[in-house]
């Protein structure tokens, strides 16, 4: 069995409850912000403008991506309140695993606006909200024991509430126009 231990040689303490709570409720405030500003800085546009971004058809127009970063930012709430309401052991790692998946996205927001010479809508809000806040919860929270289900899982589990949610919101969007 594997140990995590700090510098000093003693086991990292789990934060209270009512910190892992904060921690939460952070996150989801990072999340929201990060995906008002795609959506109202156009990332789909954005993304229609420049024809090497791979996956360009899954973000679809302005209004599914719209329901799409609603769906996105839905499951994260929902994995919160669950683990925050059942004060489930799992709750830190899975924070720091949602922290780690909120580096990667503020990180590829700063090197797809590099590579492009442009300001991704997501740029701002990812490296001065997503990277601090990432930063804070991955050195706040207990390390992850990285084994190769942790990384499958976690890699698994985000591809699948983004992708998810792009293909949920682009069934839907046809719907919700013809009862609009």
């Amino acid at each position: 069995m594997v140990q995590n231990v700090d510098s000093a040689g003693t086991k990292p303490e789990l934060p209270t409850q009512t910190r892992l709570a904060a921690l939460w409720a952070a996150t989801i405030v990072a999340l929201a912000l990060h995906n008002a500003e795609e959506w109202l800085l156009g990332l789909t546009g954005w993304i229609a403008a420049h024809p090497w971004m791979p996956g360009r058809s899954l973000h679809g127009d302005q209004a599914q991506f719209g329901l799409a970063l609603l769906l996105v930012t839905a499951a994260v709430v929902t994995i919160a309140v669950i683990a925050v309401s059942t004060r489930a052991e799992w709750s830190a790692e899975a924070l720091a695993c949602v922290a780690y998946a909120l580096l990667i996205n503020a990180g590829s927001h700063l090197v797809i606006s590099v590579a492009s010479w442009s300001l991704m809508p997501g740029v701002i809000s990812g490296l001065f909200i997503l990277l601090p806040l990432g930063l804070i919860i991955v050195r706040t929270l207990p390390p992850v024991r990285w084994t190769v289900s942790t990384v499958v899982m976690t890699v698994i589990a985000a591809v699948a509430i983004v992708m998810g949610s792009l293909l949920i919101a682009a069934t839907l969007a046809p719907i919700i126009s013809a009862i609009s």
